[in-house]
């Protein structure tokens, strides 16, 4: 999968998310996307892709995003 795909996939895949699930998920994207300047974008985009499938199991068993990840998600991107 391009890159382009693996964030086609990755928006599409952000709506099943309830609103505080996407918010955190959000800012986790922009935290990861931020820091990783110089590292092979492919690799990023398809961590995260990982990542939004994580959650949204964890979603689905009634988890929310800071349960399954921790309260702050930029100490997760770090």
């Amino acid at each position: 999968m391009n890159n382009d795909n693996l964030i086609n996939r990755n928006n599409q895949l952000r709506e099943k998310l309830n609103s505080a699930n996407k918010q955190y998920y959000e800012d986790l994207l922009t935290y990861i996307r931020g820091k990783s300047t110089f590292n092979r974008e492919r690799d990023v985009e398809q961590l995260l892709l990982d990542m939004l499938h994580d959650l949204i199991d964890a979603q689905s068993n009634g988890q929310s995003a800071e349960n399954y990840f921790g309260k702050n998600p930029q100490a997760l991107a770090d």
